[in-house]
Order: structure tokens, then sequence, then C-alpha cells
């Protein structure tokens, strides 16, 4: 498979520890803070540096969000699992890392399944990074649904979707999608039969999400909800922080 598994022992996990869950696996879609620029559509608010700020920040608060899960994670990463920070990240939260591959954000999707049904796992789910105040709660439903539904999708408010799973090779839903758009949800939904939709939640793609997250934490705080810590720290010192504090 075009997809490379690093060994249990080099991410800090025991190869046949009793606390690891062969069954569920779920995948962390990443994409480097250093490999270049990243999160281009904030260009309009954020210079390059403090894009890979985010970008660190958020995924570092999608892995603490997840680790209270009784699954194993993995990291799927872009360009390359080399990076000293998806090291620091195989160590301190005790992830696998395995690299994406693929043209596309579909065909990478793709070969993540094939490679993770290759190792095994039965029920397999895929979140993207960039979600950092998503309910625990979903992630759970999703692994429970698909116990039972061919596939289950997280919808997205902005007309795609923030999370996909299955138990199983998924059918060619992934090509001649337009990936980006509004309509890739609907597109998918299109080609099956059966599937679950989860509740509608965001990402932070475009400036006017950075808005909502900030308004959307300050709420969090206030009812003692879960905080994505290394998000807020960003959000504090972030040259735009007038938002933040208003």
């Amino acid at each position: 498979m075009p997809w490379r598994l690093l060994s249990f022992a080099r991410v800090g996990v025991k190869c046949g520890a009793s606390n690891i869950n062969r069954k569920d696996l779920l995948i962390l879609f990443a994409k480097s803070p250093h490999a270049g620029d990243v999160k281009t559509r904030l260009t309009p608010i954020l210079s390059k540096k403090e894009r890979a700020l985010l970008q660190e920040a958020l995924i570092l608060d999608t892995l603490s969000l997840t680790a209270s899960l009784s699954v194993t994670r993995a990291l799927a990463c872009t360009p390359n699992t080399e990076d000293q920070f998806f090291g620091k990240c195989a160590k301190e939260h005790a992830v696998l890392l395995v690299r994406q591959d693929g043209d596309d954000l579909g065909e990478r999707m793709k070969n993540g399944f094939y490679w993770a049904f290759s190792q095994g796992f039965q029920r397999v789910v895929i979140i993207g990074s960039d979600a950092p105040t998503l309910p625990i709660s979903f992630i759970k439903e999703a692994f429970n649904q698909i116990k039972t539904m061919p596939i289950v999708l997280g919808p997205a408010i902005d007309g795609g979707y923030y999370l996909i799973g299955t138990k199983w090779p998924l059918p060619d839903i992934f090509t001649h999608i337009r990936w980006g758009s509004n309509t890739v949800l609907s597109d998918t939904i299109a080609r099956l039969r059966r599937y679950h939709l989860l509740p509608f939640w965001y990402d932070i793609d475009y400036p006017k999400d950075m808005v909502f997250l900030m308004w959307h934490i300050a709420l969090l705080a206030k009812q003692r909800g879960v905080i994505p810590v290394e998000t807020v720290s960003f959000l504090k010192g972030y040259s735009g922080s007038c938002y933040w504090s208003c």
C-alpha cells in the first residue's frame, strides 16, 4: 500500500499492549506547520508566521481532544512523517505516523482507508485537524454508528464534511469531487444509498470562521465547556486580537 506505517515502538506505543484497541482506528489528517504556506485562505487576516502557529495549535488541540478515546490513533502527515513537529506529536501523544499519499484529498482519503483495513482495523474514521471545538461525542457516535451503517459523515456548515467513517473499503465516492467547494457533501451523498449523518459543525478555513471561533470559545468558557487550550493561547497573542478582547 502507498501509506507507510511507522512501528509502534517508535511512537511510544508498545506492541501487543492490552490497552490498544486494534479494531477501531481514528486517522487525523494534518499538514505540517512548516510545510511552506498553510491555511492560505486566512491570508487576509494572518501573516505566514501566524498561519503556521495557528496550524500547530489546531493539530495539538485535535490530538488533546481525541486523547480520551479508546481507539488507536494515527496522524496522517503531509508532506512526510520525518517532520520534527510530527515526531514530537508521536512521542507526546502516542499516535502512529503515516504519510498521506495521493494527488488530491479524495485520493489521499481513499488510500488511507485501504491502508487502515490492510492493517487489520475493522472500523475507521477520518477527521481533519481544523475543528478544535468538535464535540468528542460526535466521534464516539461515528464509531458506534458504523457498526450497523455502511458510512458515517459529519457535515460541515461550509458544504463539505469534517468526518467520514466506514467499516470496509468504500465504493468510488472520492473521484470527480470538487474538493474545497460547497457541494462536496451533497455530491458525496448523491452516490450513497445508506449513510448516517452526524450533527453539523464548523472548521477553520476563512476569516469569518476565525471570528465565529472566538465568540464560540468565549461562550464555552462561560459554560465551563472543553476549551482548545493551544488555539486560545494563539488567539490571545495574535495580531488581530482586538476581536478577542471586544
